[in-house]
């Protein structure tokens, strides 16, 4: 179970990372605090997480117009950005999908 765990617990560093970028420091402590609700064994905690990853693909997606907005007004190349967004936002959806499974619903009732 400890394995489903780290995965989320990557997407949440990494998202914290953007907001680090991005120079908003409440919000990066807020979303390292995310995993840690985990913590707490009631079924509306593993909701919440679940859902504040659901809702972490909007930073993903906001990043990456903000890098391509960046990177077309001085020419560059945009794709690599657009698929390296893409699999962020992705490997964000993945690591909430872990959560669903019976063994978590035993534990979070």
């Amino acid at each position: 179970m400890i394995y489903r765990i780290i995965p989320l617990t990557i997407s949440w560093i990494l998202i914290a990372a953007q907001f680090h970028i991005m120079g908003n420091k409440s919000l990066m402590v807020a979303s390292l605090a995310v995993p840690m609700l985990l913590l707490i064994f009631r079924r509306q905690a593993l909701l919440f997480v679940q859902w504040m990853t659901y809702a972490g693909i909007i930073i993903w997606i906001k990043a990456g117009t903000d890098y391509v907005n960046l990177h077309m007004d001085s020419g560059g190349n945009y794709f690599t950005i657009v698929i390296f967004f893409s699999f962020m936002a992705l490997w964000t959806v993945a690591s909430s999908l872990l959560l669903y499974t019976d063994d978590f619903r035993r534990i979070y009732r």
